[in-house]
């Protein structure tokens, strides 16, 4: 009985703890992923934990039940694997008779065999079908900034023949919808709401204007040191003010803050907040983090003592969303493509125009 109830309180965490592995690690045994060489003591150490803390959710590989494969169906039709391959994906550009097509769906049917998500993509065929999970801000000029990037977001996925569909944290869909995305793309996640996506989406995963610590994920966001030295360069200040909306990714903060060193971070919320905060401090070299922010304080501040990360190129200091959403739709081609060995990470440099 404590087996049972513990199943609603073991983690994945907890058994790649135990383990002594990695999540992803867990993740691939429970989803029986065959592209990921794990060895077959780790895999049934893993399996044999699930049992024994009462963890089922996913398990799909036991010892009493061997899972049904493509040479399996083919065997038993009499035909190639090639042809069962076609057949299940549907291709149209082959030309298989239609007693051949029905027998071989019907023993799939029989057997209970359905080809993976990724034995599909393997396959050619996919539903080009991307979420992206943007949260809510309560503060308009964020939720503002969230906008321009889904906007964005969605042009570039449409260029690479891809449909996006809205997320929104926490997304805690049932296992089955998964079939239905190609990927995830997020923005600006709290470290728990990413973990809670990374462990309930066993899908490739790109986040933007976010640092997450696991390794396995492709990840796309501002190099602020380079945005630390270009603002400084075009000011011709030593020190800057730099304000920025209450980013909600903890390490993301952290790493505008090391930027800065002993220059001053205003995170901007309350718009009259930050009017007083400007009106009180005129002497300051502002860096703005984007427009809007900016916007607000032009009419306070002295000329030529101020600059905005711009969404435009030719802005003095650019960075347009748009050049955000290529790179980030260039990486989720990698990640779909599990091309492993390109770099995981691209840190997005300011385009810098001194007169």
């Amino acid at each position: 009985m404590e087996q049972e109830s513990g199943e609603q309180n073991i983690t994945i965490a907890e058994i790649a703890k135990r383990a002594g592995v990695s999540t992803a690690t867990v993740s691939y045994v429970l989803n029986d992923r065959q592209d990921v060489k794990i060895s077959e003591e780790t895999r049934e150490r893993i399996l044999a934990l699930c049992r024994e803390l009462g963890y089922q959710k996913g398990v799909k590989r036991t010892a009493a039940k061997k899972q049904v494969t493509i040479d399996d169906i083919a065997r038993e039709a009499g035909v190639s694997t090639a042809t069962v391959s076609y057949i299940v994906n549907d291709r149209k550009d082959v030309k298989i008779s239609e007693e051949t097509r029905k027998k071989v769906l019907q023993i799939c049917n029989l057997r209970q065999y359905t080809p993976s998500p990724i034995a599909r993509l393997l396959a050619g065929k996919k539903n080009n079908l991307i979420g992206i999970c943007a949260p809510q801000s309560e503060y308009p000029a964020q939720n503002a900034h969230y906008y321009a990037l889904l906007q964005q977001l969605q042009l570039a996925l449409r260029r690479k023949d891809y449909g996006a569909v809205l997320l929104t944290p926490p997304v805690m869909q049932e296992m089955h919808m998964q079939e239905n995305l190609e990927g995830i793309v997020c923005i600006d996640l709290t470290e728990a709401e990413f973990y809670a996506l990374k462990e309930t989406w066993f899908v490739p995963i790109v986040a933007v204007d976010m640092i997450v610590s696991d390794p396995l994920f492709f990840k796309v966001y501002t190099d602020h040191g380079a945005v630390v030295a270009a603002a400084k360069q075009l000011l011709h200040s030593e020190k800057i003010t730099y304000v920025a909306h209450p980013f909600r990714n903890a390490p993301y903060l952290d790493d505008l803050k090391e930027a800065l060193q002993e220059d001053t971070l205003y995170l901007a919320g309350n718009p009259a907040a930050l009017r007083a905060f400007a009106s009180a401090h005129p002497d300051d070299a502002f860096v703005f983090g984007d427009r809007s922010l900016a916007e607000l304080c032009a009419p306070l501040l002295p000329a030529g003592r101020s600059v905005c990360i711009a969404d435009t190129d030719d802005a003095p200091l650019s960075l347009p969303p748009r050049l955000t959403a290529e790179r980030a739709v260039e990486m989720l081609q990698c990640a779909v493509r599990r091309e492993e060995t390109k770099p995981h990470t691209c840190k997005l440099a300011p385009i810098v125009s001194i007169e």
